[in-house]
């Protein structure tokens, strides 16, 4: 497999793939651009800008693409490429966010969110086809000389934005330290005010292994989650998907496939019998940028992100958090992301299984190397998290005495 290329999104073919997927005869394809690949579930997302020529002159749009099963009443056109039934649709008429359309739209964002406000950016924070999308929105002041607001919008899938902003009040009503909702979610998208703090990763980057943030702090604000988020869905961790992301490296790391396959199975092996400790209610995606503190203390301000609250291990939070610490400034010689990962796993290992900690952990980092490979620097960014992977894993045996 070429660099540029995964699963049945190859960049030389990619004009063709698009074309192929417009049925509209007043458009033509004329070039496209990969911009990102995502692979998840056993199943193929992509995002392609093209250059297209129609009755107007010559735009730019963005397309969507997936080998996943859609809805019937999806907007787009199914082609076959490459063995693959590919659903391709233009931009905002994502599948399974109805809301993007909305949330990618000033003026409309502008009449649901911000009446009586003039909004003076709009920015896509994260897309995720069918899975979500987050925007971000400036809004200018309320008086002449007052500051600015930001908020935050989350395109989410049917019938799931009303239980986020139920989460969000819960949580709060328990002392959490969450982000407040602006107001109850339209069509899906669920606007959340802007975080206070700096985010945990900007803070270590800043000061470096010997910052003021305490990771035992969590501790407390994680016993304070209600015994309610129990009854929220059980959705398997990053760490448990770890053959799924094993998979996604082998297919982008052509060159590294034996080195990849001999990860997942040592992975494997680490997992059997594996003590994760009882459920309990968790954040679920517990890292470095959704945590918000005060860069003078370090003191926690805010959690960010709690769409994956619910039952799950202590473990995998803590874990998250120092896999996604760990590849920071992985290619800067001072490594300040890895020392803080383990001054941290030292601080919390003696809470929780530290076995199981650094197995976790390592999976967690699996999950992070990049599943769209096109240049040499996202090949350097993808072997450097495999040695991440690798020595945390190797950390195994010595983190538990008599394993």
């Amino acid at each position: 497999m070429s660099a540029g290329s995964f699963g049945p999104f190859l960049e030389t073919e990619l004009t063709g793939l698009l074309a192929d997927g417009v049925t509209d005869p007043r458009y033509r394809i004329a070039s496209a651009t990969l911009h990102d690949v995502q692979f998840r579930a056993g199943h193929y997302y992509g995002i392609a800008e093209a250059v297209v020529h129609h009755e107007g002159g010559v735009g730019q749009t963005y397309f969507g693409m997936t080998t996943a099963q859609v809805p019937p009443t999806a907007q787009g056109q199914t082609t076959n490429h490459l063995g693959y039934q590919v659903f391709i649709w233009q931009h905002p008429q994502d599948p399974m966010l109805p809301g993007l359309g909305l949330a990618a739209t000033p003026a409309q964002v502008q009449q649901y969110f911000a009446q009586e406000r003039e909004l003076t950016s709009l920015q896509t924070v994260i897309y995720r086809p069918m899975n979500r999308a987050v925007f971000k929105a400036h809004l200018a002041p309320r008086q002449p000389a007052g500051l600015g607001e930001t908020i935050y919008l989350k395109v989410l899938r049917p019938n799931t934005a009303a239980a986020l902003y139920n989460i969000h009040v819960k949580l709060s009503a328990a002392g959490v330290p969450v982000v407040a909702p602006i107001a109850e979610p339209v069509a899906d998208v669920l606007a959340l005010a802007g975080g206070q703090g700096m985010p945990l990763g900007e803070l270590v980057r800043i000061e470096g292994v010997h910052n003021h943030f305490d990771p035992r702090r969590l501790i407390g604000i994680l016993d304070r989650f209600p015994r309610q988020v129990m009854d929220y869905p059980h959705r398997p961790s990053w760490a448990d998907r770890h053959q799924e992301f094993i998979y996604s490296a082998r297919q982008a790391m052509p060159a590294d496939d034996a080195r990849v396959a001999h990860l997942g199975y040592q992975l494997e092996h680490a997992h059997e019998g594996l003590e994760l400790g009882p459920l309990v209610p968790t954040h679920g995606d517990l890292y470095e940028a959704h945590i918000l503190v005060h860069q003078g203390t370090g003191r926690i301000q805010q959690l960010l992100d709690v769409d994956g609250a619910g039952p799950g291990f202590r473990v995998d939070d803590y874990a998250c958090l120092i896999g996604h610490l760990a590849v920071l400034g992985y290619n800067e010689q001072q490594r300040w992301g890895w020392q803080t990962a383990m001054r941290f796993f030292n601080q919390l290992a003696p809470y929780t299984n530290p076995y199981a900690l650094a197995v976790r952990s390592a999976a967690m980092v699996v999950s992070l190397i990049p599943s769209h490979q096109p240049d040499a620097q996202s090949q350097l960014r993808g072997r450097a998290y495999l040695q991440i992977a690798e020595t945390l894993l190797a950390m195994a045996p010595s983190s538990f005495p008599g394993v």
